[in-house]
C-alpha cells in the first residue's frame, strides 16, 4: 500500500513538473513572438494622410578688396518651401502640393537698382484619382502657377527698368479630366484630352505680352494636356525630380506649350544640401521683349526660355 501510494505521488509530481515546463515553454514562446514583432503591423494603406515636405535657405556671397584681377561684391539669398498633403485609401488617392521660392541678388556691379529679384515662384497643384485598374486611375487635376513679386526688364545702360510681371500677371491655371498611369511610386504619366487652360493678366498693360487680347485680363483655351513626373533616388543621397508638361490648344493644334522642371538634389549632411535646377519653357503666344540702350522696348517673336540655378545651403525635411 505504501509502495503504491509512493508511486502515485511520484507520478503526480512528475506530471506537475512536466506541465509547468510546458506552460513555461508556451510563455517563453509568446514573449519571443512579441519581442520579434511577429504581430502584424499596420499596412501602408491604413495610413490615410501623409504630409512630407522640405524647406530651406540658400546663400552665396562674394567679396573683393585690393583684388588685382578685379571683381564685384555680390550677395545672393534664396528661400524655398515644398509642402505635400497626400491621401491614399483603397482605390482613392488625392495628392496636393504647394511649392514656393523667392530669391534676391545684390551686386555692386549695378549702378542703379542694385538689388534685384533672381527667382520667384508660387505653384499649387491638386490631383484626385480613383483606381480603374492596377496602374490606371480616373483623374481630375488642377494646377496653378504665378509669381509673388514684380519682375523687371533692365536696359543695357542700367538706368531704366520696365515691369514685365507681377502677382497674377501672368497666372496660369490648368483644369483637366483624364487618366493617370502610375506603374510604381517613381513614375506618373497623366493624359487628358479634356483640358481648359486659363491665362490671367490682371495688369492689362501686360496682356499682349502673354498672349491675351489687348485690354483683356483673361484668356481661355481648350486643348489636350500631358504631364510626366519622375521622382526617384539615382544613388543614395542623390535625388532626381523631373516634371514635364505639354499642352496644345485645339484651335491652334500643333503649337505646343512646354514647361519642364528638373531638380537634382544632393544631400551632403542631415541639414546641408546642394542642388542643380533647370527650367525650360516655350509658349508660342509669349512675345520676347528686349530693351535697347536708349530704354526703347522692341518686341521679338517667341523664344525658348531657359533658367538654371546651382546652389548650396540649408534644407530641412519633415
Amino acid at each position: 500500500m505504501k509502495k503504491s501510494l509512493f508511486l502515485l505521488c511520484f507520478l503526480t509530481s512528475l506530471f506537475s513538473v512536466s506541465a509547468q515546463d510546458e506552460i513555461k515553454t508556451v510563455v517563453v514562446d509568446v514573449a519571443k513572438n512579441v519581442s520579434n514583432s511577429e504581430i502584424p503591423a499596420a499596412s501602408e494603406d491604413s495610413v490615410v494622410w501623409k504630409f512630407p515636405g522640405v524647406t530651406g535657405l540658400n546663400f552665396s556671397q562674394t567679396a573683393f578688396k585690393n583684388w588685382a584681377e578685379g571683381g564685384q561684391n555680390s550677395i545672393s539669398l534664396q528661400a524655398f518651401v515644398n509642402l505635400n498633403a497626400n491621401y491614399k485609401k483603397g482605390k482613392v488617392r488625392w495628392d496636393n502640393n504647394l511649392s514656393a521660392e523667392y530669391g534676391t541678388l545684390y551686386s555692386a556691379a549695378y549702378s542703379r537698382f542694385t538689388t534685384r529679384k533672381s527667382s520667384d515662384k508660387l505653384a499649387l497643384s491638386s490631383k484626385f484619382g480613383y483606381q480603374a485598374s492596377k496602374s490606371w486611375y480616373y483623374t481630375v487635376l488642377a494646377d496653378f502657377k504665378t509669381q509673388m513679386d514684380k519682375g523687371y526688364d533692365y536696359g543695357d545702360g542700367d538706368t531704366t527698368r520696365t515691369m514685365n510681371s507681377k502677382f497674377l500677371a501672368p497666372g496660369y491655371l490648368i483644369a483637366s479630366l483624364g487618366m493617370d498611369y502610375i506603374p510604381n511610386k517613381y513614375v506618373s504619366v497623366y493624359l487628358s484630352p479634356v483640358t481648359g487652360r486659363f491665362i490671367f493678366v490682371r495688369d492689362t498693360t501686360l496682356s499682349e505680352k502673354y498672349g491675351v487680347d489687348a485690354g483683356e485680363k483673361c484668356k481661355v483655351e481648350a486643348g489636350a494636356y500631358m504631364r510626366v513626373v519622375n521622382d526617384f533616388d539615382i544613388v543614395k543621397n542623390v535625388h532626381l525630380n523631373s516634371k514635364l508638361e505639354l499642352f496644345s490648344a485645339y484651335e491652334t493644334f500643333g503649337n505646343v506649350v512646354v514647361n519642364w522642371e528638373l531638380l537634382l538634389a544632393m544631400k551632403v549632411t542631415k541639414y546641408l544640401n546642394a542642388s542643380v535646377r533647370t527650367h525650360v519653357k516655350y509658349d508660342d503666344a509669349v512675345k520676347n521683349i528686349v530693351i535697347d540702350e536708349n530704354g526703347v522696348e522692341k518686341q521679338e517673336g517667341p523664344k525658348i526660355q531657359f533658367m538654371d540655378v546651382i546652389s548650396v545651403g540649408f534644407a530641412y525635411n519633415f
